[in-house]
């Protein structure tokens, strides 16, 4: 499967020729322009004659990986994949660490450069998604077991075949068998995880319905040691996910604010330069720059200072907004009218985030009371 994001060594070139800026204080990254990574990875072939698998072997592939301006990207660390396990596991640590790679006992974890199509999505991952995977999923009229539920399922179960098994010296064989069905089921339940605790748990079960007697309790015993430990560290992971969607969720404040606040100046401007239009004397260029000027210094304040996160990015880039990159040649050239057209368009675009895009029963009351 093809790697859906670069490693961080592979960026960190970007943001030093300039075409990605860090945000440390909101732990993101933006990009300032479109940034193509030609990525690696490998993919597991197999050579079959006659209906069996005669050879097996990694095929080298590449690609690119694109970043957009808009998206919120972000630094994160992933567990290694197979072929990825095979690259590194003979490394030393010198050249382990700089390609990124950090490993502790026999496991590998790589960070990499997620990307997530705008900050509202961003917030909901990180504060909604990844808790309700790793805890629970709470709604009012429903509730769905997250994983750390399921490892306190497991959890007690092994607890409870510990307390009986070890209650007298020699468990009978119905016990055995029944300890033996228990342990097969939850063995079958942790097929396929990937987190390096549960791998270890499953195989202290399989250790345990392979050894004698006496060793069940003592491997059954470590079995949930890891579970419990995963659990905790689900707890953990959840925490840090929440207080980056409340720090992302600040930055959206922030964000909105500037919206907000270039909304009112541009309203302002715009207003002033009505009450222009309708006077009897017609404008000369001299009348219209300082309010062109102001206007322009908008422009320039929400494109260059604002972080290049959509949905705001986006709506900066629309037609409307960007006329007022015009504004100061139209009031040069003494367009009055173009001038307030430029002025009232990009007002508009910023309304939505402004004053909310949701159009609420209570506006549409007031809008409705106010013609009669």
């Amino acid at each position: 499967m093809a790697r859906e994001a670069a490693y961080w060594v592979e960026f960190q070139p970007v943001i030093q020729k300039g075409m990605a800026r860090e945000i440390p204080e909101y732990n993101a990254i933006e990009a300032l322009v479109l940034i193509p990574i030609l990525v690696h990875w490998k993919t597991k072939c197999q050579v079959i004659w006659e209906g069996k698998v005669i050879k097996e072997y990694w095929r080298d592939d590449w690609g690119l990986v694109k970043y957009q301006p808009g998206e919120v990207l972000h630094r994160e660390w992933r567990v290694a994949n197979e072929w990825e396990v095979e690259e590194w596991k003979d490394l030393p640590e010198e050249q382990l660490k700089e390609l990124g790679v950090f490993r502790k006992d026999g496991e590998f974890s790589i960070q990499i450069v997620e990307k997530i199509k705008d900050l509202q999505a961003a917030i909901r991952q990180r504060g909604r998604h990844i808790p309700a995977r790793k805890i629970a999923r709470k709604r009012r009229k429903f509730v769905l077991a997250g994983d750390a539920q399921s490892l306190s399922s497991y959890a007690s179960r092994l607890s409870a075949l510990l307390q009986e098994f070890l209650k007298s010296p020699k468990p009978s064989p119905q016990l055995m068998e029944r300890v033996s069905l228990e342990l097969t089921q939850i063995s079958q339940l942790l097929e396929g995880s990937r987190t390096s605790l549960k791998r270890r748990a499953q195989a202290e079960i399989q250790l345990a319905l392979q050894g004698k007697f006496w060793e069940v309790s003592a491997r059954a015993g470590e079995a949930l040691s890891d579970l419990l430990n995963q659990r905790a560290n689900n707890f953990e992971i959840a925490m840090k996910s929440i207080e980056l969607a409340e720090k992302w969720r600040d930055l959206m404040a922030d964000i909105e604010r500037r919206f907000r606040d270039c909304y009112n100046r541009l309203g302002r401007l715009g207003e002033k330069l009505q009450n222009l239009l309708v006077s009897s004397q017609p404008l000369q260029p001299k009348d219209l720059l300082p309010i062109a000027n102001e206007a322009s210094g908008i422009w320039k304040h929400l494109t260059e200072r604002v972080p290049n996160f959509n949905p705001y990015y986006q709506r900066l880039q629309e037609p409307e907004f960007q006329r007022l990159s015009r504004v100061v040649i139209h009031a040069q050239e003494g367009r009055a009218d173009t001038v307030f057209n430029d002025i009232e368009e990009a007002t508009a675009k910023l309304e939505a985030v402004a004053i909310g895009e949701k159009v609420t029963r209570a506006e549409l009351r007031k809008k409705k009371e106010a013609l009669f």
